[in-house]
């Protein structure tokens, strides 16, 4: 069965998916979304860092043999859905995926869900799911072309063919691609930056930025005008000049 580490390092959480093999198959699954609700609902906890056991892969995705073997992925449309991160729950706490190595299928969805994704130069990514007869799921149709021009987009959606760490940063899916050696201190140098900021700002920024895509440029400003706001009467907005009017490094609360 798959194993999700959880390491609380500070204010950040490392989460590592650790599977039966080296390809990490079947781990974005309960266990994985319990300990992201874990991390979302922690006050001490201001980013998480989601990465995959080993250098082969962050995720493969999903068992496929198993799931021939059980004779198809079986459930009900009509079932109740359990929302998670990648299924429309709230989360406006900030995510980075250190993808090293594969990222396929469900294992790429997860990198979607993500904020911001760092990768090792011999990762690769693909969504192969349109080959075995279904679109790809966790709603990686909608991620995609959000996070990447609409062509390069539809061209791995309608294709399941991979694209190489080089193709996903010049296509803007990766913030940076980097030697393997150096991705986690990659990964983590980039979450202490984030978690080094009030973290009712970094939220506050986030839901702006993603909300934005759902509503009309004079909606979004005034959002932006609200929550704007609402964070200038937190204790943190009072630390953060204070703290740069006497030349010292702010402590931040959350609050």
């Amino acid at each position: 069965m798959p194993t999700i580490h959880y390491e609380r390092q500070g204010r950040i959480v490392l989460i590592t998916m650790q599977g039966d093999t080296d390809l990490n198959l079947g781990c974005v699954g309960r266990e994985l979304h319990d300990r992201l609700i874990e991390y979302r609902d922690d006050d001490e906890l201001w980013c998480a860092v989601v990465t995959g056991a080993g250098e082969r892969a962050f995720s493969a995705g999903a068992d496929l043999k198993a799931t021939a073997a059980r004779g198809g992925f079986g459930g009900s449309f009509w079932a109740a859905r359990t929302l998670d991160l990648l299924s429309g729950v709230e989360f406006w706490k900030p995510i980075v995926a250190a993808v090293n190595g594969y990222a396929l299928g469900a294992g790429m969805m997860l990198a979607l869900g993500c904020d911001l994704r760092i990768c090792s130069d011999n990762a690769s990514f693909g969504l192969p799911e349109v080959k075995y007869g279904f679109p790809p799921g966790m709603g990686a149709t909608q991620r995609l072309p959000r996070a990447m021009p609409l062509g390069p987009a539809l061209e791995m959606l309608l294709t399941g063919d991979r694209i190489t760490a080089e193709q996903a940063y010049h296509w803007g899916l990766v913030n940076r691609v980097v030697a393997p050696a150096e991705l986690m201190a990659e990964a983590l140098k980039l979450a202490e930056r984030i978690a080094a900021n009030p973290p009712l700002a970094v939220r506050a920024t986030k839901e702006l930025a993603l909300r934005g895509f759902d509503v009309t440029l004079e909606q979004g400003l005034r959002l932006e005008s609200l929550l704007s706001h609402i964070a200038r009467q937190t204790e943190d907005a009072r630390e953060g000049p204070r703290a740069f009017a006497e030349r010292r490094r702010p402590e931040f609360k959350g609050r």
